[in-house]
């Protein structure tokens, strides 16, 4: 019997069978048993103690059973009571069935019966509060569902039969003038009827449709709006609904729209400049060494990046001149910061290709090298969401990471540092790509500290270097990638460690590649070059 969360009030005048009864009871596992000799003594516990069920003798001094029952009821008509007689009477059995009595016991007491009975209403109870417990949750879940989107719902064929306060404020109608109607009562005209027969398709297969849709208010302002609609099917695997959350994004569309040209007119302008220090390009002697190369190709993207730094500067000042009310000017804010520290950090990668051809001016100094991959790894963060989730010491990374979770000190020239990590964590990603299946796609990057080093591990299974590169991997113009690249980014990462007095160790493992990065801690070499 699954009583532990049960309590029970017992009621009974009669010494032996109360005694009886009530070992029986505190047998059974019940979470509480009250008992009571009499009925006035039965209300009062009752009162207090609030049990889920009530078994009571009928003839008892003072209040007798239905006497007690009948208050009971009047105060919760759910409890459970169960009466307990010597003998059948028209006119009892009829006040019982009028007070809600939910069944009988005659004496002698059947202690088999009785448990059988007390199992059908424990069940029952616990059942109730199951119940109540899921129309809760689905209440406070209907309920933020209502905060944070607007909500529709409609037959099979497209009746509207129920929208929130979000929906009609965002379409302008009032709930009377929406429910009875079609959906296409917000249609634009402008939203191709081809965008629709795709969502019937969709969601008559019973699949979930998403998608952008331009829609009218009832005073003929156009909006926009992110639907997510969803089938739902009965017992009998057959549409019974829709339902749609909505979510406005006019003021989103507005505003990428407003970028979308903007971009469109740098490109169109940088292509231009393109062209033009192609033909000055041309007229340049070649180069006859890799470090002249290496030098003509930074001077090359360095001239072009600062003017879409300049753009990109006017952009922001554009952004910030949006009134604060626009929803989305916040996140522009953040994003276009993200971008111009993206340009900033490239402008960073074009100066060390001049580790080709000469050294950095950065100085060294102590820094912690965990801090430095997460640096990495949040500038290397936009690619790698669509790829593959990365793992470092063991702990899957998110933007925002602490930097200070792990101390692993080194003199390094910081910002060198960082490179390395990008280009090995960019190659891994790459590599990745080769395997379908997101799920099945590994990065891990550990460190640990070695002797007089520490000792940076960047493992991927995206199938490995192909043997016949990896003896001069780090070879420039050797190219592991399909999608081409000019194959100096390794060469460089090399350099880089080779100036710390370092190594990188690369090798095939677990279906995978492996980079070994070894940075000395108190770097002598790199103090003396410097």
């Amino acid at each position: 019997m699954n009583a532990q969360e049960i309590s029970i009030l017992f009621v009974e005048d009669n010494e032996e069978v109360r005694v009886e009864l009530s070992n029986f009871l505190n047998k059974q596992s019940f979470k509480n048993v009250y008992i009571a000799v009499n009925g006035k003594e039965g209300l009062e516990k009752y009162k207090i103690h609030k049990p889920d069920i009530v078994l009571t003798d009928l003839t008892m001094p003072n209040m007798n059973g239905l006497e007690m029952s009948s208050v009971i009821k009047s105060l919760n008509i759910d409890t459970p009571i169960l009466l307990i007689t010597s003998h059948f009477e028209k006119e009892v059995t009829e006040s019982a069935v009028d007070i809600g009595i939910d069944a009988y016991l005659f004496k002698p007491i059947s202690l088999t019966r009785l448990e059988i009975i007390l199992e059908k209403y424990i069940e029952r109870i616990l059942m109730q509060r199951q119940l109540k417990k899921e129309q809760k949750l689905l209440e406070e879940y209907k309920g933020a569902i209502d905060v944070s989107a607007a909500v529709t719902k409609t037959d099979v064929h497209g009746i509207i039969t129920y929208v929130n306060d979000s929906f009609c404020e965002m379409s302008g109608y009032p709930r009377e003038e929406l429910i009875g109607q079609r959906h296409n009562i917000v249609r634009h005209p402008d939203t191709p009827k081809a965008v629709y027969l795709e969502m019937w398709k969709t969601i008559s297969q019973k699949k979930v449709w998403r998608g952008r849709i331009k829609n009218r208010k009832k005073d003929g302002q156009t909006y926009s709006e992110y639907s997510v609609i969803i089938p739902i099917v009965n017992e009998n695997d057959t549409i019974e609904e829709y339902i749609a959350l909505r979510q406005d994004i006019t003021d989103l569309f507005y505003q990428e729209e407003y970028l979308k040209k903007r971009i469109d007119d740098e490109v169109r302008k940088n292509l231009q400049f393109h062209k033009e220090r192609e033909e000055e390009r041309l007229l340049e002697e070649k180069f006859s060494t890799i470090g002249k190369m290496a030098a003509g190709i930074t001077h090359e993207i360095n001239t072009p990046l600062t003017y879409v730094r300049g753009n990109l500067e006017m952009m922001m000042q554009d952004i910030n001149m949006l009134d604060d009310s626009t929803k989305q000017k916040k996140y522009l804010q953040e994003d276009s910061k993200t971008i111009f520290d993206g340009v900033n950090r490239i402008a960073s990668i074009v100066e060390s290709m001049r580790e080709m051809a000469s050294q950095t001016k950065e100085l060294p100094h102590a820094s912690n090298i965990y801090a430095c991959l997460i640096t990495a790894l949040t500038l290397a963060y936009n690619k790698a969401k669509q790829i593959s989730e990365i793992q470092v010491q063991n702990e899957i990374f998110k933007i925002g990471m602490n930097k200070k979770k792990y101390n692993f000190r080194a003199i390094v020239q910081k910002q060198r540092i960082e490179q390395v990590f990008i280009i090995i964590i960019n190659n891994a990603l790459d590599s990745l790509k080769h395997r379908e299946d997101f799920n099945d796609r590994l990065l891990t990057i550990t460190l640990e500290n070695e002797d007089d080093s520490i000792v940076v591990r960047i493992q991927d299974n995206g199938g490995g270097i192909d043997e016949e590169i990896l003896p001069k991997i780090f070879d420039p113009f050797q190219s592991n990638k399909e999608e081409g690249g000019m194959g100096i980014g390794l060469n460089v990462a090399k350099r880089i460690i080779d100036d710390h007095g370092g190594k990188i160790i690369p090798s095939n493992s677990n279906n995978g590649a492996l980079f070994e990065v070894y940075i000395p801690k108190n770097n002598q070499k790199l103090n003396k070059d410097l």
